[in-house]
Formats: structure tokens, sequence, C-alpha cells
């Protein structure tokens, strides 16, 4: 018999239903679990794309936050 080898995952989109998969793109991009499966519902489930909202949704983020100490009302 011949025994075939299992098959490769593909390393550029994510499969929701691997916790393997779900766990390593979580940590990559320091998000919770929520917010990834927002973002796939969202944009789908290219890594790229994932990576790219992720980057878009921090620097939003970022701008929305008050700069402390900087402005000094007296």
């Amino acid at each position: 018999m011949l025994s075939s080898r299992p098959p490769r995952p593909i390393r550029t989109t994510l499969d929701l239903a691997n916790a393997r998969q779900v766990k390593s793109v979580r940590r990559r991009f320091r998000i919770s679990e929520s917010d990834l499966v927002r973002i796939v519902d969202k944009i789908g489930n290219s890594l790229a794309a994932i990576e790219k909202e992720v980057e878009i949704e921090k620097l939003a983020v970022q701008q929305c936050q008050p700069k402390s100490g900087s402005q000094a009302l007296e």
C-alpha cells in the first residue's frame, strides 16, 4: 500500500476551524479571538488582508486617544 503524505496547509489563508492556526494568528497580531472572528467576517480569511485591517484599526485607536501630558491647561 502506498501511504500518502498529509495535505499541506495553505499558508496565505486562515482556517477558523483549525485551533492551531487561530492561536498562531492571534499571537502574531496580538488580538483577541473575538476581534479575529469579527475581522474575518468583515474582510475574509486572507492573512495579508487580516494584517492590513489590524494595522488600520490600531492606527485608528491611536489617533482617537488624546496625548496625555502634552497639553497642560492652567
